[in-house]
């Protein structure tokens, strides 16, 4: 038996059903990645670093015997079935879905394809309040500070509302 793996992944939509792009991410992460485990409240947010509609937010966490190489290319794939269309990177975009690898067990990844703990999860509100919703004992590997501290320290005051519960995929 292979070694089951804790993986938190951060989720935004902003365009198209945006609630239904998250409950499919959730459903096809779950079928296709790992066992969904938790998951977050949805919360609705401001966009980041550029003008555009708000963004829907949640966390999953998910167990899996995939590395982290593995992970990324299933996220990738996800975005790609649900509609999303990289372009040469020219800044922020809207999309129809977006997942983050945040955290990777308790491990420090930095390759050219894949930073873990995600380098700027501790500037954005719209990842560190999902987290924390998973209840999780999570320390930032690097910084060496619980969800709660970095939720203390960061200097994004974006309002993030509340707008629904979300369900844990069901087991097959």
């Amino acid at each position: 038996m292979k070694l089951q793996n804790e993986v938190i992944l951060s989720i935004g939509s902003n365009q198209g059903d945006r609630l239904e792009n998250i409950i499919q991410c959730i459903n096809l992460i779950h079928q296709e990645i790992g066992d969904v485990t938790k998951v977050s409240r949805l919360y609705e947010t401001p966009s980041w670093g550029f003008e555009s509609d708000a963004f829907y937010n949640a966390a999953v966490a998910i167990r899996t015997n995939k590395s982290p190489d593995e992970v990324l290319v299933g996220i990738l794939a996800i975005e790609k079935k649900l509609g999303r269309i990289r372009n040469i990177p020219i800044g922020y975009q809207a999309r129809t879905i977006d997942i983050d690898i945040i955290f990777f067990n308790d491990q420090i990844i930095e390759t050219e394809d894949l930073q873990v703990p995600h380098p700027q999860m501790q500037h954005r509100l719209f990842v560190l309040l999902p987290i924390k919703d998973l209840q999780m004992d999570l320390v930032h590997p690097i910084l060496v500070k619980t969800i709660s501290d970095l939720i203390e320290e960061c200097e994004d005051k974006s309002e993030c509302t509340i707008v629904s519960d979300l369900e844990v995929p069901k087991r097959n």
